[in-house]
């Protein structure tokens, strides 16, 4: 049977005044155009420090890998790739810890992600309305599940090859976002993982509940692809800002 949305949560308010949050307060050694790696308390975490950095608030992405993939190479391919890392403008962490079977990700895993988020709040300054959650596969999954469930933390949702209904009910995701988030989603069309219909099927349920999605289709199979990052995704998160 064909899954029936319910009513989209309200559109989020026109932006007010920036709000960034409050300031790091610890010194943690971070340095400008250089990866670090730090354990946030459930787990550890990869990121990168742009060489922009200047102490102000930032935008930051927080990536999440796919099966047999981890967070050292995802944050290397992904997100912060070569190709734009010299001039890249937001902070990006890999997420390490994935629970289930060949470092696949757990629903259960989504308090690690949030955990990495407070603990780099704390060394770096994180602009809390600009924070975005991106996955690719197994990573897409729960970057859709966190990103709905806790909405009210993100700006939007960057996705390479998964679902929405991978991650579960989307009428239920979808009612738990306490804004209409916003979400970019490119898909491999020879994908045999995440088969291009679904994928289609799940754009169309996002957008008749008034998800603001920017959704792109290209050949290829289920491997990730740098390109697809570099010239794709990471430019749509630019502007977007939670309210």
């Amino acid at each position: 049977m064909p899954i029936v949305p319910p009513a989209a949560p309200a559109a989020a308010p026109a932006p007010g005044v920036d709000a960034p949050g409050p300031a790091p307060t610890q010194d943690c050694g971070l340095a400008q155009g250089q990866f670090f790696t730090r354990y946030s308390g459930s787990s550890s975490y990869v990121g990168y420090v742009p060489n922009g950095y200047a102490g102000k608030p930032t935008r930051l992405l927080v990536g999440l890998h796919g099966c047999s993939d981890n967070a050292w190479n995802f944050a290397n391919w992904g997100v912060n790739p070569y190709d734009t890392r010299a001039s890249q403008d937001y902070i990006g962490i890999s997420i390490d810890g994935a629970s289930a079977g060949g470092n696949c990700w757990d629903s259960s895993d989504e308090s690690k992600v949030l955990a990495a988020i407070d603990d780099l709040s704390q060394c770096l300054y994180v602009h809390q309305q600009k924070v975005v959650i991106a996955g690719f596969s197994s990573g897409g999954e729960l970057a859709y599940g966190v990103g709905m469930r806790n909405a009210s933390r993100f700006a939007g949702i960057l996705i390479e090859n998964a679902t929405l209904s991978a991650a579960g009910d989307p009428g239920q995701l979808m009612a738990s976002a306490a804004w209409n988030i916003n979400v970019a989603h490119r898909a491999h069309t020879q994908d045999s993982v995440f088969p291009i219909d679904t994928v289609r099927d799940d754009w169309q349920i996002l957008r008749n509940a008034g998800f603001p999605l920017a959704s792109s289709e290209v050949a290829g199979g289920h491997d990730g692809s740098s390109q697809d990052w570099t010239s794709w995704l990471l430019p749509r998160m630019a502007t977007w800002q939670r309210p």
